[in-house]
């Protein structure tokens, strides 16, 4: 995953302040889309996803009003998660 987020990065199609740790978020997100419009809609998430996207594009960004969580933070808090 570092990997795909530095190749987007370098290429100017992410926007330059996205982390790994913002992508721990935009999967979870997604997985729980997933879960809560399965019985209705089970392709939806789809939209979601496409917004989600859309917002990480690189001409799309403007200032963050936080940073973002540090890895640390984020295994904490995913600990906490179950």
């Amino acid at each position: 995953m570092t990997r795909i987020v530095d190749r987007a990065k370098e290429s100017g199609a992410l926007r330059a302040d996205f982390t790994l740790e913002d992508m721990a978020f935009v999967t979870w997100e997604i997985a729980r889309t997933v879960e809560a419009t399965a019985a209705v809609r089970p392709e939806v998430w789809r939209r979601h996803l496409t917004l989600l996207l859309d917002g990480m594009r690189a001409p799309a960004a403007s200032p963050l009003p936080e940073p973002p969580l540090l890895p640390g933070e984020l295994a904490r808090l995913m600990g906490n998660c179950d």
